[in-house]
């Protein structure tokens, strides 16, 4: 395959991929707050209503809406895959009274039922891609760059992102991500994410 093939099909790709508002999202990942915050369609504070350390489940139940006041999904039960990597953090925070953030972009309820998300717990962050036939949040892959785009506790994003939806000029804490990403690594990412929406959507 020559250069202007190559091209091509990586231009190819890029367009299959974005052409999904939910898909780009998880995708490309927005690293800056703002941008997560103006991106996202929902945005939700949850607490951890009951768990099941052994089957992966996190039920949580609505404690505040702070953007996107019609829900389009209704379900806000995460299935965390037990062999996906780095799921430790998650699995070490999860205990009943426990908060998060979810932002997602969620699919016009009108069209196909459809919805990507990331999720804020304390100094860590995961992705979700919702299944229908389930009506579940699966996990998508840990998220430990995102980072770059907040790290702290879940109270002060939750402030946070209140003063950024209120047009406020904020000072949002981050953490370099544990390694900079190559090439390598994007290709990587591209290929984990499409493999995991596609077998959670083939559900």
């Amino acid at each position: 395959m020559n250069c202007a093939h190559v091209r091509l099909f990586c231009f190819a790709l890029s367009a299959l991929l974005v052409s999904s508002p939910a898909g780009a999202y998880i995708h490309f990942p927005p690293m800056t707050l703002p941008k997560l915050c103006k991106t996202s369609t929902h945005i939700r504070v949850l607490r951890v209503k009951k768990h099941d350390p052994d089957r992966g489940v996190v039920i949580f139940e609505l404690v505040e809406t702070l953007k996107g006041q019609e829900p389009r999904m209704n379900s806000i039960r995460h299935v965390i895959r037990a062999e996906a990597e780095g799921i430790k953090p998650i699995r070490d925070w999860a205990g009943d009274g426990k908060r998060a953030v979810m932002f997602s972009i969620e699919a016009d309820p009108r069209s196909t039922q459809m919805g990507c998300a990331y999720v804020f717990i304390d100094n860590y962050c995961y992705s979700l891609d919702y299944n229908r036939s389930g009506e579940y949040w699966a996990l998508v892959r840990a998220e430990p760059n995102m980072s770059a785009c907040y790290h702290g506790s879940v109270e002060q994003l939750q402030r946070l992102t209140k003063d950024l939806l209120d047009g406020k000029d904020v000072k949002v804490p981050t953490k370099e991500p544990p390694s900079a990403e190559t090439k390598e690594d994007r290709d990587r990412r591209v290929k984990e994410v499409t493999e995991a929406l596609n077998k959670n959507r083939r559900k």
